[in-house]
C-alpha cells in the first residue's frame, strides 16, 4: 500500500440505493484487502447536531 488514501462520494436522492452500492463496494474491497469505512449521512447526520448544539429539526 502507497498509504494513499481515496474518498468516494454517493449523492442522490432518497431511497436511490447509495448505501446499498456503498456497502456492497466496502464488501468487494475488504476482500481485495483495503481498509474501507463507510459515513453515511442518515446514520452520522443527527450526531452532528448534537456536536453543535442544534435543535433536532434543524439536522
Amino acid at each position: 500500500m502507497s498509504g494513499r488514501g481515496v474518498t468516494i462520494w454517493f449523492t442522490g436522492l432518497s431511497g436511490a440505493g447509495k448505501t446499498t452500492i456503498a456497502e456492497k463496494l466496502v464488501q468487494v474491497l475488504r476482500e481485495r484487502g483495503r481498509k474501507v469505512e463507510i459515513l453515511d449521512g442518515d446514520v452520522v447526520g443527527p450526531a452532528f447536531g448534537v456536536v453543535l448544539d442544534l435543535p433536532v429539526e434543524g439536522t
